[in-house]
């Protein structure tokens, strides 16, 4: 996989191993944050060894010699976040902290990490105008997360409460509708309905109420429409492998990911592919 970094120096990479996989050692002038997707081998860090398996999150130091090995008949799915030198100078406390190995901030972390990534991944792919500062902006909350991660945080008080577009002070309908607007493309950082009445600053009763009203739908179904939605697209457009398709689309597990393609769309993940293929 190519490492060439852009311009705004933060890249999200994602690499699917072969059985026969193998890893030449590497150093590079940016630091690395590696989510495993599915696998599981030994990551070796100089002469230090050590074992991962899927879910676990490894940050990589910049100019530190590194190496992957899968193990025998598991080899491993990863995505990577390169982020470069420059972009820590912007945050010289954090970058200070920055060290190599294993992260053992538990699973809050690790969801923090892999929904980061997930988000990234969409942002890149969009190749909007504010790509490269959007991309800077979720890495230095990666860097954050990795380095000084609070686990006793409320779920979602790390996003940003919606600000209403003008003068005063929005209705309670203004502020939903704003969010239902954001929704489009922020659904994969959608965690739970109690978070998004926080965010808004809503109790969950009205917030569930006001956005039936609005959608006509439920807020669940609308983040799980958005999410197959994204799916769809991206089996449509791409050859990533399905587990893939899965991750990007904001599903932590395949089989998840399989029961609720096939109850909305009608068919399973190939199938579709499949066909739209043959549309073409």
């Amino acid at each position: 996989m190519s490492e060439q970094l852009p311009p705004w120096g933060v890249l999200v990479l994602e690499s699917h191993h072969a059985p026969d996989f193998s890893m030449q050692w590497r150093e590079h002038a940016f630091v690395k944050i590696v989510y495993f997707l599915s696998g599981a081998g030994m990551f070796h860090l100089d002469e230090h060894g050590i074992e991962f398996s899927a879910g676990d999150v490894f940050v990589i130091a910049p100019h530190q010699r590194n190496r992957i090995c899968d193990g025998e008949g598991t080899p491993s799915s990863l995505y990577v976040g390169c982020i470069c030198e420059n972009v820590l100078k912007a945050e010289p406390v954090t970058a200070e902290k920055i060290a190599s190995g294993k992260l053992s901030g538990g699973s809050r972390q690790t969801h923090f990490v892999a929904s980061t990534l997930r988000r990234m991944v969409y942002t890149q792919d969009l190749s909007s105008a504010s790509c490269g500062v959007d991309m800077m902006i979720d890495a230095w909350r990666l860097l954050r997360g990795v380095t000084d991660f609070d686990c006793n945080r409320k779920e979602g008080n790390d996003v940003a409460v919606l600000k209403p577009n003008g003068v005063g002070q929005a209705s309670d309908v203004e502020v939903v509708q704003q969010y239902i607007d954001e929704l489009q493309t922020s659904f994969l950082e959608a965690t739970t309905i109690d978070a998004a009445a926080n965010q808004l600053n809503l109790s969950r009763r009205t917030f569930t109420h006001l956005f039936r009203e609005l959608t006509g739908t439920t807020w669940l179904r609308r983040v799980r429409e958005l999410g197959i939605e994204h799916a769809k697209k991206l089996l449509q457009e791409t050859d990533l492998p399905i587990a893939s398709v899965a991750f990007e689309s904001g599903f932590a597990d395949l089989s998840t990911f399989y029961r609720r393609f096939t109850s909305m769309v009608g068919q399973s993940p190939a199938a579709y592919r499949q066909q739209t293929n043959l549309n073409v």
